[in-house]
Parts: C-alpha cells; sequence; structure tokens
C-alpha cells in the first residue's frame, strides 16, 4: 500500500517516539526528545493541509461553474456588480486558503 508522504512521516514520528526518554548519552547530547517533539509540532501543522485542501478544491468546483456559466451566458450583457458578487466569496476564500498555507509554510 502506498501511503503520502505525510503518513509516511507520521509513521516514521511514531517509531523514533519509541526511543523517547531512552537513557543514551548519544541520544541526550543530540537533544533528541527536543526534536521529536518539534517534529510532532510540524505533522500537527501539515495535517491541518486537508482542511486547505478542501477549501481548495472546493474553489476549483466553483471556478469551473462560473465559466460554464458564462460561456452559457456569452451573448447576454453581464453586469460587473453582478460578476463582483460572484467571485468576492471566492476571492475572501482564497485568501483564507492562502493565509492557512502561509501560517504553516
Amino acid at each position: 500500500m502506498s501511503l503520502n508522504a505525510l503518513s509516511r512521516l507520521d509513521d516514521l514520528h511514531s517509531r523514533f517516539n519509541l526511543l523517547r526518554g531512552l537513557d543514551d548519552a548519544v541520544l541526550k547530547a543530540n537533544g533528541f526528545d527536543a526534536s521529536l517533539e518539534e517534529l510532532g509540532s510540524v505533522i500537527t501543522g501539515l495535517k491541518s493541509l486537508s482542511h486547505t485542501q478542501s477549501q481548495l478544491s472546493s474553489l476549483h468546483g466553483a471556478l469551473e461553474l462560473l465559466l460554464i456559466l458564462l460561456d452559457v451566458a456569452h451573448a447576454r450583457n453581464l453586469s460587473g456588480d453582478h460578476l463582483h458578487c460572484l467571485l468576492e466569496p471566492l476571492r475572501v476564500k482564497l485568501d483564507g486558503a492562502l493565509n492557512e498555507l502561509d501560517s504553516i509554510i
């Protein structure tokens, strides 16, 4: 079974966790437990990307639908205000997804 990078990273973290607290001079000298905590924190941040992925997927679908609607309405006069009302919520959602990415990356 093929796992994505985040699942593999989480699995490695679980295996390294077995070494936590060992009375080993090399591990202690290299701050192994602290590094393990930091790795856990990074994994938690990366897991929140699934919400961002969901938002971006939703936006993609909404933009595809909007393009279909515009294509169907190509012979009609369109109001800028109407387009603004359609696009503004998408822009807000995109801004939110980008802010989530910025906080993680």
